[in-house]
């Protein structure tokens, strides 16, 4: 598993195990999916965030780009600008709960793609002319 794929399965993760906590025990579990969602957009532009550095001490391979910013790292920008919207339009524009649904939909996209290499996020990146890392 390289590191971007270790990344999304964590941030995947925490999303929905962190929705499930806001859900079902307390609402202060969705500060935690907002962390996630910060640290994903965060990590789009630095290419750094605290799991990065355990799963290089871990020995996981990473893939970068020459120039300009990867596939992953606009996976990082989508995702995380995508939990942060769906927080805001429940928390602060008071829309209904169900909206983080998507919000769940994003976790498991990003979870799943660890294992497939694949997400709509991924697509869209190279879409948008992302690019790819060198192997």
């Amino acid at each position: 598993m390289t590191l971007h794929a270790a990344l999304r399965l964590m941030a995947g993760s925490v999303i929905l195990v962190s929705l499930v906590i806001g859900y079902s025990l307390h609402p202060w579990g969705y500060y935690l999916t907002a962390f996630v969602g910060l640290n994903l957009l965060q990590s789009a532009f630095t290419n750094w965030c605290p799991a990065m550095s355990i799963f290089r001490a871990l020995g996981l391979k990473e893939e970068r780009c020459q120039t300009g910013m990867s596939v992953h790292q606009g996976v990082h920008l989508i995702a995380g600008s995508l939990v942060l919207l769906t927080l805001a339009l429940v928390f602060i524009v008071q829309l209904p709960i169900e909206l983080l649904l998507v919000t769940a939909v994003i976790g498991l996209s990003l979870a799943q793609s660890a294992f497939t290499g694949w997400c709509p996020a991924i697509m869209l990146s190279r879409l948008l002319g992302f690019h790819r890392p060198a192997h």
